[in-house]
């Protein structure tokens, strides 16, 4: 009996620390301030575009692909909570789709299935404009999630800046960040 309450306590405390770990992004934990992680971010190469609101952007090289990481935190910068990865925009659906489902692939191998999956572009034709059409007008669904320690990660195809172009995206949220800012947020209503 003494060696299962042992276990038992164990196992709780693993639990514990598990959910208080914070989700990390290149080896950097989605925690503190706007500006120490955005430090981190420099170190790791990633040069400063510029910063709106409580959104900082960075430019640089994601598993060796140029991309724009954007970094957000609450409104008093005291908490980042979400970085995202933001691949260049493109106008050919092949394009779109297979770098999908090239990080689709890797993240399949690090974290498993995905928690959520829905892949669905209602384009009536194969053609390169009606499939670009579709994302332009927003009704591309295509997106997985994966539940991981410390959050969660997004991969979408999304509207991009521009006529008939879109962008693949991938969200890093830190769960415990995330809903401290949704804890103020209630607050103020």
């Amino acid at each position: 009996m003494k060696k299962l309450f042992v276990t038992l306590t164990l196992l709780f405390a693993a639990i514990n620390v598990m959910a208080q770990e914070h989700l990390s992004f290149k080896g950097i934990p989605i925690e503190g301030s706007m500006t120490a992680f955005c430090q981190k971010l420099k170190a790791k190469g990633f040069t400063f575009i510029g910063q709106e609101n409580n959104t900082s952007l960075f430019s640089g090289d994601f598993t060796g692909r140029k991309a724009t990481v954007g970094v957000a935190a609450t409104d008093d910068g005291k908490n980042v909570f979400i970085v995202a990865v933001i691949f260049d925009a493109s106008g050919e659906w092949n394009t779109l789709v297979n770098t999908y489902n090239y990080y689709k692939d890797l993240y399949i191998r690090k974290y498993g299935e995905p928690t959520v999956s829905k892949e669905n572009n209602p384009a009536r034709s194969d053609s390169n404009t009606a499939l670009m059409a579709e994302v332009h007008e927003g009704t591309v669904v295509y997106g997985s999630a994966w539940e991981v320690t410390g959050g969660d990660i997004q991969l979408s195809i999304e509207k991009a800046f521009g006529v008939y172009k879109g962008s693949v995206i991938i969200r890093y949220r830190d769960s415990q960040n995330v809903e401290a800012k949704i804890q103020k947020e209630l607050e103020d209503i």
